[in-house]
């Protein structure tokens, strides 16, 4: 059950602009109030922040255009 808490967070934070305003200003606060493990914390902590934002970018871009 945790991977799918992970993945659902990830997925989140790529497609919610919300999300990922709130996760980039606090990444240890919004992963942890997501319920991840402490190593998955430190995972998204080290999070590439321009290979997110790029990703963000190209899904919304799918989506208007697909």
């Amino acid at each position: 059950m945790t991977d799918a808490r992970f993945e659902a967070f990830l997925a989140k934070i790529y497609v919610d602009e919300r999300a990922r305003v709130k996760f980039l200003a606090d990444p240890r606060g919004e992963a942890l109030k997501a319920g991840l493990t402490p190593q998955q914390i430190e995972d998204v902590v080290k999070i590439d922040r321009e290979g997110l934002e790029m990703f963000a970018a190209s899904l919304k871009r799918k989506k208007n255009h697909g």
